[in-house]
């Protein structure tokens, strides 16, 4: 169930699916960046939305490695020109979310894939 519940949370953030992302968060759920942490529906259907010039941003994922009720999902964050499809650029990323009553609870990004891993297997 967590790794379906995570791939279908990533698939909403992908497509920017606002009635998608509000079956899948609540009111305490968060995304946690390097930069800010959002909270709530409202705040996290904004930033999954975000688009930057011309760019959408998606997670390609090769991989999920789940325990108990947290994904560690390995991959990378691409940004593909909105028009074309065509990938601009691209960096590996980790996503560890938590799932708590059916609902995202946190979804942390990670520039640094080793160390994610190294810290959920450990």
């Amino acid at each position: 169930m967590s790794v379906e519940f995570v791939a279908a949370l990533i698939e909403a953030i992908n497509e920017r699916d606002a009635g998608r992302l509000s079956e899948l968060v609540d009111e305490r759920s968060e995304v946690v960046t390097g930069r800010a942490t959002h909270t709530g529906p409202d705040a996290i259907t904004a930033w999954a939305q975000k688009e930057y010039d011309h760019l959408v941003r998606r997670y390609a994922i090769d991989e999920y490695r789940g325990e108990g009720e947290t994904v560690l999902a390995l991959g990378s964050v691409q940004y593909v020109w909105a028009e074309e499809g065509d990938v601009a650029d691209s960096s590996p990323i980790a996503l560890v979310i938590e799932i708590g009553d059916g609902r995202l609870s946190r979804l942390t990004i990670h520039d640094d894939p080793v160390a994610a891993l190294a810290g959920f297997t450990n």
